[in-house]
């Protein structure tokens, strides 16, 4: 609390030493207005001046980043203050503040967030905590489109990676396989099997799953003949029956037909 002594016709020059800040320097005149709020010059801490000015006691913290989406490999500056009861606050250096997250994409470097090349989206939560107070807020690292093209081809077998660029985006054909639609998702759709899960595989074969074969596994040397997994059947596929789907079963010395896709 500020107390006066009302003697007329004089300046009266106050000052003040905030806890955690410099100092703040004041002028008014004796029986004029006198209350309020003060800033420093560099914007540090906001006191209350005044006949009402009363402690202030720290009731909590505000945190976070300039910008909540950051580009892959980019970077956010950080800011953080000590929130008084009064309505005041103190400006906290981010040095001051323990940052913690929820995955190891991000860092910080002399006072802003640094997050990693990312090949797609990821969201990740940031915790700061300081003079025993914390917040929580969430950052979105952004995905870097090279990346995302290069993950997209690293998705699809190598036995399938020559495959031609056809007009129709994300339509493909292999010299061996045929014509089939990249998911870039570890998906396929072929014009003859339907849709396909792909698994990496070799450059000389690959396995392959969908819900009438379940899994199995050909290659640019075997096709279209496939060995079939879950009874260990070798089948050779004839592509002459099209649009009806007919396989020749090696084991059983029998014709098998499918729904076609």
């Amino acid at each position: 609390m500020i107390s006066f002594v009302r003697k007329p016709l004089f300046c009266l020059s106050i000052c003040f030493a905030p806890l955690l800040s410099a100092q703040i320097e004041h002028q008014g005149v004796v029986g004029g207005p006198f209350h309020g709020y003060l800033e420093d010059s560099d914007g540090q801490t906001r006191v209350q001046v005044g006949p009402v000015a009363d402690f202030s006691v720290p009731s909590g913290l505000s945190a976070r980043a300039t910008q909540n989406r950051i580009s892959s490999g980019g970077s956010s500056p950080l800011s953080a203050s000590i929130i008084l009861d009064d309505g005041t606050y103190t400006v906290l250096d981010p040095s001051q503040v323990e940052w913690s997250f929820s995955k190891p994409h991000l860092r910080v470097d002399n006072g802003s967030l640094l997050a990693e090349v990312m090949p797609k989206q990821t969201s990740i939560r940031v915790r700061a905590s300081a003079e025993g107070f914390e917040q929580s807020f969430t950052i979105f690292i952004l995905a870097d489109d090279g990346l995302v093209a290069e993950e997209a081809e690293a998705r699809l077998p190598e036995v399938l990676r020559s495959a031609i660029e056809l007009e129709a985006k994300g339509w493909k054909q292999s010299e061996w396989f045929g014509i089939f639609y990249d998911a870039q998702n570890g998906w396929l759709y072929h014009v003859d099997h339907g849709w396909l899960h792909s698994s990496p595989g070799g450059t000389d074969a690959a396995w392959f799953w969908n819900e009438e074969q379940e899994w199995f596994w050909t290659g640019p040397q075997i096709y279209p003949h496939l060995f079939r997994n879950r009874d260990a059947a070798w089948l050779y596929f004839f592509r002459q029956a099209l649009p009806r789907q007919v396989f020749y079963n090696y084991n059983s010395e029998k014709l098998e037909e499918v729904t076609a896709p």
